[in-house]
């Protein structure tokens, strides 16, 4: 063997040699010396956990449906029905300016029918309503100038206790009409009774003649009357046209309901002194009262 080989073979075996001891002294390195693996704690927040799991459980709402609102309709008021009556004097201002009757024309005396307008509006309404059930009105005066009705007052034959002051009165004014005993049943009938506290006004099943009427109250037969209280009108039929009959002092009136002012008879006096008119009809307040059936 050649001496090159010989040192290549003597280099081997030492190079085997150092790597065998290497490995041996590793091997035996005591457990102090030897490297662990030490675990790390992860810290694991229980809050963001929770959250995290809240997250994940907490499922996605679906849109909610908004309901439609029902409507309720606002129920529709049934008016009560109204009525227009008069039984209480004029108090308004006096209104100027003459018309004509187209109902009654002219006086039984060939006279123009004159007055307000207001006042032959609601003359000819109620003269045309007893047209339509066959009575005829036939007028004796209807509007007076000053001197003529100072004459009535200051003559003999009328005088104070039938005609008024000029300055007083309700045909100078143009609002009063004197009738004829012709259509005086039908104008003074009582139809209906006004309750001055409740504002009602209430039909009678049937009219009734204001004479009988009276004589049911003197007899105390007043089962299908006006009921017997100071508060309670018995309406005659000329008040449902707002023209209420010269039976009392019309600005102070007594109780409609007392007998001798339903008869109207110029036999009896006003307390003023002066007869009652049963033919006289004159402007009155209108007053506005519901209908109770």
């Amino acid at each position: 063997m050649n001496p090159e080989k010989r040192i290549i073979i003597s280099i081997k075996f030492l190079v085997i040699a150092l790597l065998s001891a290497v490995l041996t002294s590793g091997c035996s390195q005591p457990d102090s010396e030897k490297a662990f693996l030490i675990p790390v704690e992860i810290a694991i927040d229980e809050n963001n956990e929770n959250e995290a799991l809240t997250e994940q459980a907490t499922p996605i709402a679906s849109p909610t449906a908004i309901p439609t609102p029902t409507i309720t309709p606002t129920p529709t008021e049934i008016p009560i029905p109204t009525i227009s009556i008069g039984y209480m004097g004029f108090s308004g201002e006096r209104p100027t300016g003459l018309v004509i009757s187209e109902c009654s024309p002219l006086t039984i005396y060939d006279k123009d029918v004159e007055g307000v307008q207001e006042h032959i509006d609601r003359y000819d309404e109620m003269c045309r309503a007893a047209e339509s059930e066959g009575v005829i009105f036939e007028v004796r005066s209807a509007f007076r100038n000053y001197y003529d009705q100072l004459d009535y007052y200051t003559s003999d034959r009328f005088g104070p206790s039938v005609a008024s002051h000029p300055d007083e009165s309700m045909h100078v004014a143009g609002m009063a009409i004197d009738l004829t005993a012709n259509s005086k049943i039908w104008t003074h009938e009582i139809v209906g009774c006004y309750d001055e506290e409740a504002n009602n006004f209430t039909y009678l099943q049937e009219p009734i003649d204001h004479l009988a009427y009276a004589v049911k109250v003197r007899n105390e037969e007043v089962s299908d009357l006006c009921q017997q209280s100071v508060t309670v009108v018995p309406i005659k039929r000329s008040m449902l046209f707002g023209l209420t009959p010269g039976c009392t002092v019309l600005t102070e009136p007594e109780w409609w309901g007392d007998p001798e002012v339903i008869e109207c008879s110029s036999a009896t006096l006003k307390p003023n002194g002066m007869i009652r008119e049963d033919w006289h009809f004159e402007n009155a307040d209108l007053i506005s009262a519901f209908i109770v059936k």
